[in-house]
């Protein structure tokens, strides 16, 4: 027999697996087989390292408070069927090595979204990331204190506004490609022009200084 999964955490994976259209999706998109993940919830497969490592990714929670009984209101309300809770980052504060922790999701903070919602405007919410807005250089595109929801599965050189690595600080950016091998990266603040920049995307120097992180998909202010 195998291990049996405690009641809590069970519940915490159903409430999980309820949040997508239906089990053969959830199973496709925390990755793990189908077949397995119906056994988990019926209680025949154990919970190995490995399946909690996936499932606390897609409900956006440490493998500690997934498998916690006595997790705190948020990281219960993160596997609400209801909702999904973005990682939150400062722009800023995530200079330099900052852009991995972006990358993972790696936060002690995120904002609550309807799920549906979500799916409905950008698919899978797994790679979404949210971010205030620090300056006025990108405005009147983006204001300064604005949020804004960036998408790291979309590094594609595409014409947009991105979240970007230069020179080991993270900003937020209009990048153009007018050329093959080139980018401009462009603030929409024409005040800040003399920070444009025309790199070639097949020097050392470049590689080294220059990544995409994800594009800007969502702006959001107060008024």
């Amino acid at each position: 027999m195998p291990d049996r999964v405690a009641p809590h955490v069970l519940a915490r994976i159903k409430m999980l697996v309820d949040s997508y259209k239906n089990q053969k999706v959830a199973a496709d998109e925390i990755g793990i087989p189908y077949a397995t993940l119906q056994r988990i919830l019926a209680g025949k497969a154990p919970l190995t390292h490995e399946r909690a490592e996936k499932f606390a990714l897609a409900a956006r929670q440490s493998v500690d408070a997934l498998l916690n009984r006595d997790v705190d209101d948020v990281g219960t309300e993160a596997v609400s069927p209801d909702m999904s809770f973005v990682p939150l980052h400062d722009v800023q504060a995530s200079a330099g090595h900052g852009a991995s922790a972006v990358e993972a999701g790696q936060s002690p903070e995120s904002l609550g979204f309807p799920t549906h919602w979500l799916r409905s405007q950008f698919g899978d919410p797994r790679p979404l990331r949210v971010m205030h807005v620090k300056g006025d250089s990108m405005a009147p595109t983006v204001h300064d204190g604005d949020l804004v929801m960036i998408n790291i599965s979309r590094r594609e050189p595409v014409d947009g506004i991105y979240v970007l690595r230069l020179d080991d600080q993270l900003m937020i950016k209009r990048v153009h490609f007018p050329m093959e091998r080139r980018v401009l990266i462009i603030s929409d603040n024409r005040d800040y022009d003399r920070w444009d920049r025309m790199l070639d995307l097949e020097s050392d120097a470049t590689r080294e200084s220059f990544q995409l992180i994800g594009r800007v998909v969502w702006v959001g202010r107060s008024i």
